[in-house]
C-alpha cells in the first residue's frame, strides 16, 4: 500500500514575500506562519510550543533563520521546526511547500492532513 500524494493548497503569489518576511495564513481553522527564507518559503504552526503566542507577530532572525517569539524569546528554526532558545524546548509542527505556477502553495500534512 502506498502513502496518498500530498495535497497542496494555494496560498499567495511568491511576489508578495519578500525574503526575511513573514505572513500569517489559515488552512482549514489552522493557523500557520509562511516564512521566505533565502529564496525558499517554510510554513509552521503559528502557535509558540511554550505558551501558544502567535510566532506571526515574531520577529524573524533572517541570519540563522529563527522565529523569535515576541512574548518570552523563544527560538524555533523555520526549516525544522526545532526549538533552538529556551523557554522554548518543544518544536513546533512544519508543512511542506512550494512554488507552482508563480504561488506559494503549503503541503496538507500532519495536523493540517488530520483535520480534513
Amino acid at each position: 500500500m502506498t502513502a496518498a500524494a500530498t495535497r497542496f493548497v494555494r496560498v499567495i503569489p511568491v511576489e508578495e514575500l519578500r525574503d526575511g518576511e513573514l505572513i500569517p495564513v489559515e488552512i482549514d481553522g489552522t493557523p500557520l506562519v509562511l516564512v521566505r527564507h533565502r529564496g525558499a518559503f517554510f510554513a509552521v504552526q503559528n502557535n509558540c510550543s511554550h505558551r501558544d503566542f502567535p510566532l506571526s507577530e515574531a520577529g524573524f532572525d533572517a541570519r540563522d533563520g529563527y522565529l523569535v517569539c515576541a512574548w518570552h524569546g523563544g527560538c524555533f528554526d523555520v526549516r525544522t521546526g526545532a526549538a533552538t532558545v529556551p523557554p522554548a524546548t518543544d518544536p513546533v509542527e512544519t508543512f511542506p511547500t512550494r512554488v507552482n505556477g508563480g504561488y506559494v502553495e503549503i503541503g496538507l500534512t500532519g495536523s493540517l492532513l488530520a483535520g480534513r
